[in-house]
């Protein structure tokens, strides 16, 4: 009886440490889980500073990208480089060439991360966070003082498209436009109105969370004026005075979020210049 009622002492113990262990894993797997998530300080020189919280669970890929550019200090001296109606554009690259003299219009691979030996350099995109790309886990709303990233869209080339369609080159379209739908690497906007067509097409993945006010401001700044073909003037999209950002940090609050999925950039004047390539071969041989 005595040895009976020790084995029932010794399995209600064993219970109870496991049921201690369980509740203690419970709580610290919480408190992982339950980490604030991360917070991005601009500076912008002139004008003060701006929070963004970043929504990793909505938009994990594009949110490992911004955190890796940020810590890696790229965003440093780059400037708020394009004012259209209802948003502010900044993070492009601008008068940067590769090693064979092409230009650069976004970051290189080696700016987000160490190269392995051998390791190919290039210009690289993320794919696309948003419902049209067929990733449905971001429902982030395009609402004033939302970031999103810039790509490319057809409205860029629909001159190209329009001649492409009329060269007979229409069924290579929708694979172009599911590129520029993985088009992104450093631009980002921000909303300063609410813009609801942009839900499903752009990857939203954080919001302002201080210093609208400045957003404001350099939405109202000056535009610089071009000239058409035809001699006219009008007002372009670039700042007369760029504001620049001066530094960008960010609070992870210890989680490394890692390295997000990129894939080579895609050039594509030179797909459109191979179209046209292959329609005057196919023209000469019919006569």
């Amino acid at each position: 009886m005595n040895k009976l009622k020790k084995i029932i002492l010794v399995l209600i113990v064993i219970a109870l440490v496991a049921a201690n262990a369980y509740v203690v894993t419970t709580f610290v797997m919480a408190k992982v889980d339950n980490k604030p998530n991360p917070l991005v300080t601009m500076e912008i020189e002139g004008y003060g500073t701006v929070k963004i919280e970043l929504y990793p669970d909505k938009a994990p890929n594009t949110v490992k990208n911004f955190v890796k550019l940020v810590q890696n200090g790229f965003y440093n001296g780059k400037t708020f480089n394009d004012i259209e109606e209802g948003l502010v554009r900044g993070g492009a690259v601008t008068g940067k060439t590769d090693e064979s003299g092409a230009e650069v219009t976004g970051p290189m691979l080696s700016e987000l991360r160490t190269l392995g030996d051998g390791e190919e350099d290039y210009q690289y995109t993320i794919p696309g966070e948003f419902m049209e790309n067929d990733y449905l886990d971001n429902d982030l709303k395009h609402q004033r003082g939302t970031i999103s990233m810039y790509r490319k869209t057809s409205g860029l080339y629909q001159q190209e498209i329009s001649m492409m369609q009329m060269m007979g080159y229409g069924e290579y379209i929708d694979q172009i436009l599911e590129e520029m739908y993985d088009s992104q690497d450093s631009q980002f906007f921000i909303l300063t109105e609410d813009y609801m067509n942009y839900n499903g097409l752009f990857t939203a993945f954080g919001r302002v969370t201080e210093g609208m006010e400045i957003i404001d401001q350099i939405s109202k700044l000056e535009l610089t004026k071009e000239t058409d073909e035809n001699g006219d003037s009008y007002e372009s999209t670039k700042p007369v005075n760029p504001p620049v950002i001066k530094n960008v940090t960010v609070e992870t609050y210890g989680v490394n979020y890692g390295d997000p999925e990129v894939s080579k950039s895609v050039d594509f004047d030179e797909y459109f210049n191979l179209f046209m390539q292959m329609f005057n071969q196919s023209s000469s041989l019919s006569y």
